[in-house]
């Protein structure tokens, strides 16, 4: 014990003038402490915290050796003076913990943050913004609905009844090759290929005259790459009534281009097949961007169209099947990235699936 501290042991008022002094004396290298963390010398200042816990709430600092040594202390004396060097030992770590996380804290923004202009709303661009696919849902609902159609949702996970054999596909059918598939275990269930998987659930549900559109994911076990993906997105529409007619189904598909793509845009129908349509066409629009005159347009690559979708009259054996003799019907399906795609002029589907927020509210 240095004899410094033998003359404190019966003064209790000596001892108070002692704490305050070695305080101070810390308190003056607390700013040292501070001055270089301002300077951002991290190793430089966990040192200096070192050091400090060394000489003072060590085994062989200052506050130690206050406690060790309370035996010697007058007992009239002693409660008080235990109480204040604990009190000056709380302060010493207190201080020390709290420059410590400061420290951590600063070393923390240093690795993960950027310094910022708090001026700026860096959110701004991301706030109360859409993903491009949910806004083209939206802008396709909304065209469908004031073209008097009825929105139901569909189920992704269905069975080959629905998926295939309803819509005239069956087992051994070629077009099976169309969809290759997912299926689920070995009882008979299957992530939905299209989502014309809905159209006999929705008629087995309601009669005609209706109009109805569906929309949601699909999967087909494609290789991904920029025109295709194993998910994805699909609108389908139909309608039933008596009489109807492919020039009704034109029709629609017209007023459909026109009100999302632009009044001056024109459609051009090429015969096609599908099993659940017949007479079946594959519908391109004419290009939006050179309207068919440039030859080096990176849209259309000169041909003057883009293919949408495809459409037909729904097969009689469908709506025979469903006690529907009397009626005809049309329907189309459409990838809705695909629609995206050609109204925001996207180039790869991967670009909708980035984990980057700019990729996918741009537009």
């Amino acid at each position: 014990m240095d004899n410094l501290y033998t003359s404190y042991f019966n003064d209790i008022e000596n001892l108070k003038k002692l704490i305050e002094l070695k305080k101070e004396e810390f308190n003056q290298k607390i700013r040292q402490l501070d001055l270089l963390i301002s300077l951002k010398k991290i190793s430089e200042a966990k040192a200096f915290i070192d050091n400090l816990k060394s000489e003072y709430i060590s085994k062989k600092g200052v506050v130690y050796n206050l406690l060790s040594n309370i035996s010697k202390v007058d007992n009239s004396i002693k409660k008080e003076y235990g109480s204040l060097v604990n009190l000056f030992k709380d302060y010493i770590e207190n201080v020390l913990k709290e420059k410590l996380n400061e420290i951590n804290i600063f070393e923390i923004k240093t690795k993960y943050y950027v310094d910022l202009d708090l001026s700026v709303d860096y959110l701004d661009n991301f706030i109360n913004k859409t993903h491009i696919i949910d806004r083209v849902i939206k802008e396709l609902e909304d065209v469908f609905l004031s073209l008097g159609f009825s929105i139901f949702d569909g189920i992704e996970i269905d069975n080959e009844y629905y998926n295939f054999e309803a819509l005239n596909i069956d087992k051994y059918h070629p077009a099976r090759d169309m969809w290759d598939t997912f299926y689920i275990s070995n009882n008979n269930l299957l992530l939905r290929t299209h989502t014309s998987n809905m159209q006999v659930r929705i008629m087995e549900k309601i009669k005609p005259p209706f109009k109805v559109i569906t929309y949601g994911k699909c999967y087909r076990r494609d290789n991904l790459d920029a025109t295709h993906s194993f998910q994805f997105h699909q609108l389908e529409g139909f309608a039933v009534d008596k009489d109807i007619s492919f020039l009704d189904l034109i029709k629609t598909l017209q007023d459909f281009v026109n009100l999302m793509f632009g009044n001056d845009i024109d459609i051009k129908l090429v015969p096609s097949y599908f099993p659940f349509t017949e007479p079946s066409a594959e519908v391109s629009i004419s290009c939006f961007l050179c309207k068919g005159k440039n030859d080096n347009c990176s849209i259309c690559k000169g041909s003057g169209y883009l293919e949408i979708l495809g459409c037909g009259m729904i097969n009689p054996i469908i709506l025979n099947n469903l006690g529907l003799e009397d009626y005809t019907g049309f329907a189309f399906g459409m990838g809705i990235e695909r629609i995206a795609m050609l109204k925001y002029e996207v180039s790869d589907i991967r670009y909708f699936y980035k984990n980057n927020l700019n990729s996918v509210i741009y537009y």
